[in-house]
């Protein structure tokens, strides 16, 4: 009996396994919204835990605004399916581009607004930039992303309507 190649890996639709970088990225890229929901989640007296990653409340908006759509990405993330909606073929398609969209002014803006004594003050706020760099650089240059991009599933024709 002959094994299975190893690569390329595929899901149970027959499409490339989305990454597990894929996932950490989109999660890195939407701190944002993470802190956003942590800090609601927290009570009354401790909701000023979002002032030390974003001091400024434009900060924060600002921050919102650049990830929002990943938002949209996630989206099409999840009808990526046999059995999803095929409108969110178009914005899956463009996924990789999304991904650099808001990761480049986000990686800027996070540079930007680093305390001046930051390896003396936070050195552990250095750690950010740097994966989104990596981030980037594994966004331009991953083949594997590129062809899970360019797929979509095609729609399931077992199900017959009467």
């Amino acid at each position: 009996m002959t094994q299975p190649p190893l690569w390329p890996v595929l899901d149970d639709h027959g499409l490339h396994k989305v990454p597990l970088r894929f996932y950490w990225l989109l999660l890195l890229l939407l701190r944002p919204y993470i802190c956003w929901v942590l800090v609601l989640t927290l009570p009354q007296a401790q909701r000023d835990m979002l002032t030390l990653f974003y001091p400024r409340q434009t900060d924060f908006i600002l921050a919102c605004v650049v990830a929002a759509p990943l938002l949209l990405l996630i989206a099409a993330l999840s009808q990526r399916k046999p059995k999803g909606h095929s409108g969110w073929r178009h914005i899956w398609r463009f996924g990789r581009g999304l991904m650099l969209l808001v990761a480049i002014p986000d990686l800027i803006l996070t540079i930007v607004h680093l305390p001046s004594q930051v390896m003396l003050d936070a050195p552990w706020r250095m750690l950010s930039p740097v994966l989104i760099l990596v981030g980037c650089l594994w966004l331009l240059r991953s083949r594997t992303l590129k062809a899970v991009f360019a797929e979509w599933p095609e729609p399931d024709k077992t199900t017959h309507k009467p």
